[in-house]
């Protein structure tokens, strides 16, 4: 019985260190481009209008360097545009950057109205680090119709650094059954501030849509 549980262990233990890990993607700390586009296309804008059967509305998208960018005050940077609800259908929409392993987009989220031109922006102590994201939280207005997702450029070149803290367990194996032993850690994860990255949107439907 003890030569079965070992073997479990051992089995366990290889398709453990055969487990593929997420890649690694580095800060993207420079952009210059000659191509970019003074005014934002919002034609090819990405639909927020949520699914009725979903309080809660979660799209991922990736802001990359090789996609359409604009030049903004003196600045150019990648964006992306995204189709605002309509009125009346979201309560609030959450927009900003997920979080990767070592890098993290600096957001800037600019709304539009419906010729694109725009209507506000938010100041940097507006964003907030909530879980898995650097975001901020708005409610459309009626003359809102696009959010558009570009660049920063003061942050970069700057970390944000969190302790990360979490629990392991491991199982031993002996020949009267197992026995798990438990154990705490902390590290210190350090992203950098970046011209790429993932773009996440929430929409938070509201109650009368049920």
């Amino acid at each position: 019985m003890r030569t079965k549980f070992l073997a479990l262990a051992a089995a366990s233990a290889v398709v453990a260190g055969c487990a593929t890990t997420a890649p690694i993607y580095p800060a993207t700390l420079a952009f210059d481009r000659a191509d970019c586009s003074t005014t934002p296309e919002t034609v090819t804008a990405i639909s927020l209008t949520p699914d009725k059967d979903k309080k809660v509305w979660v799209l991922d998208n990736e802001l990359s360097a090789s996609g359409p960018c604009l030049e903004r005050a003196g600045h150019s940077a990648p964006y992306m545009v995204f189709a605002l609800p309509e009125p009346g259908r979201a309560k609030m929409v959450e927009l900003g950057a997920g979080l990767d392993l070592a890098r993290v987009l600096s957001p800037q989220v600019v709304l539009l109205d419906a010729e694109g031109v725009e209507t506000r922006s938010f100041t940097r102590d507006q964003y907030m680090f909530r879980p898995g994201l650097l975001s901020v939280q708005f409610v459309p207005q009626e003359n809102e119709r696009y959010a558009m997702v570009t660049v920063d450029p003061e942050p970069i070149g700057q970390s944000h650094d969190t302790i990360v803290s979490g629990t392991s367990t491991t199982t031993i194996y002996t020949g009267f059954g197992a026995s798990n032993w438990r154990s705490g850690h902390e590290a210190m994860m350090s992203r950098g501030f970046s011209y790429e990255g993932p773009v996440r949107a929430l929409v938070y439907r509201t109650d009368k849509d049920d």
